[in-house]
């Protein structure tokens, strides 16, 4: 296998790449929170349209979490790949939470909902509802991903009967 990448000699990339995956997760979540800002909690429409904005901003978080797991198993530290499979799970979590009150407010909403609006009302709750679902999963994959341990290289090579490394073998000489 080649070391197209050894992040263990390479820290300055390594910093780029944490940074470059903190400000993905930060950034879009940082922006969805100024505009909504200030918080109504109790305003059935805010959180309608607070879930449309979070719904539109989960991508990059996602990448951002993606990207901090493969430098984490790149480098075999077992508590960043759990950091992140932790906040993984608080966010599949907390999506689901927040869809299943989606889908409460929106049928709610439904009632007040004038009939030349419906079709656009329509199209965004289904929008929200299955991207937040997508991306539920989305985020539980990635949590039971952070949790795993990987399967090392010479561990399965051993279980399978194979060398655990190419080019070492049994030496015969005079």
């Amino acid at each position: 296998m080649s070391d197209f990448l050894n992040l263990h000699d390479d820290s300055p990339l390594r910093r780029v790449l944490y940074l470059g995956a903190i400000l993905l997760i930060a950034v879009p979540f940082l922006q969805a929170g100024s505009q909504l800002w200030p918080l109504q909690l109790g305003n059935i429409q805010w959180r309608f349209g607070a879930a449309n904005a979070l719904s539109s901003v989960l991508l990059l978080p996602f990448l951002g979490l993606s990207t901090l797991l493969a430098v984490s198993r790149a480098l075999e530290s077992r508590g960043v790949s759990r950091v992140v499979g932790g906040i993984a799970a608080f966010l599949a979590l907390g999506l689901l939470g927040l869809l299943v009150i989606f889908v409460s407010d929106a049928s709610d909403l439904k009632a007040i909902v004038n009939s030349q609006m419906l079709a656009a009302f329509t199209t965004t709750t289904v929008r929200v509802g299955s991207i937040s679902a997508l991306f539920f999963l989305a985020f539980a994959v990635l949590a039971h991903a952070g949790f795993s341990s990987p399967v090392r290289k010479a561990a399965a090579g051993r279980k399978s009967g194979e060398k655990a490394e190419e080019g070492i073998g049994l030496i015969v000489g005079r």
